[in-house]
């Protein structure tokens, strides 16, 4: 890759005729011809940059727009590259494609986690000094504009990766248990994230949060359900539990409006 900036959508040629999705399904096909004996390091990265590229295209969809975004900034698509890059060597370390299989899940829950932080920051409402305060608290900087250009395209390019990682698991390998679970797992892990920063929230106006004592819980079943998943496919009920607290305790989750400074 030399970490050089390719247009991608002039690289990959696209029938005319062709949906995007099947276009995405007839890349899915033809990788999976070379899956037999597993995926070498070069292909693992020319499947993901052509997904990207195809993705940019669905149209009005968060993924859409978050594959557009990396691509047409170059130093994001460059930061994206060897990121992925490493993860990608790690999958192809493993020769053999259930190894693989499995590398590509821990990339999945990696990404998925890594792009929480700058989610919340995008979603919250919270701004001013509570804001600051709450960056500080999460990445241990008193540099609060440079950590959020960090964090954004910290964002944008493990987002990518976990699309990548989606679409290698459920178009390539046919993971689809995992794909479904691990659905349900990006929302119970926003869940707990959210619970989390609330709680780093109270903590800097003197109160506590409702949710406070219980994170060491929740973090502790989100690890089950992740070893679960890395071994096979967690039961349905293990998802249903883990929400049916949060939905229990309803709006004690939700602190108090933040005074703002």
């Amino acid at each position: 890759m030399g970490g050089e900036y390719r247009n991608l959508r002039s690289a990959i040629l696209v029938d005319a005729n062709m949906t995007t999705n099947s276009s995405l399904t007839a890349l899915a096909s033809r990788a999976r011809a070379f899956a037999s004996n597993g995926l070498s390091y070069a292909r693992l990265m020319d499947y993901s940059e052509q997904y990207l590229a195809l993705s940019a295209q669905l149209g009005n969809t968060e993924e859409s727009r978050i594959a557009t975004r990396l691509l047409q900034d170059v130093p994001v698509y460059r930061h994206w590259e060897q990121e992925h890059e490493r993860l990608m060597r790690g999958v192809a370390s493993q020769r053999q494609l259930p190894l693989q299989a499995l590398e590509i899940k821990k990339v999945a829950f990696l990404t998925l986690h890594r792009k929480a932080p700058f989610e919340y920051l995008r979603h919250s409402k919270v701004t001013g000094q509570p804001r600051r305060q709450l960056v500080r608290a999460l990445f241990g900087t008193q540099l609060y504009t440079q950590c959020i250009l960090r964090e954004h395209m910290a964002y944008l390019s493990s987002a990518c990766s976990y699309f990548c990682t989606g679409s290698l698991c459920g178009d390539l390998m046919r993971e689809t248990a995992f794909c479904e679970a691990i659905a349900h797992y990006e929302t119970s892990y926003s869940e707990y994230y959210r619970a989390y920063c609330d709680s780093l929230l109270a903590e800097q106006t003197g109160e506590s949060s409702p949710l406070q004592a219980l994170l060491p819980y929740l973090r502790y079943q989100l690890k089950i359900i992740r070893d679960h998943m890395l071994s096979g496919a967690p039961p349905q009920s293990e998802f249903k539990q883990l929400q049916a607290l949060y939905n229990k305790l309803g709006d004690t989750q939700r602190l108090p409006a933040v005074r703002q400074h």
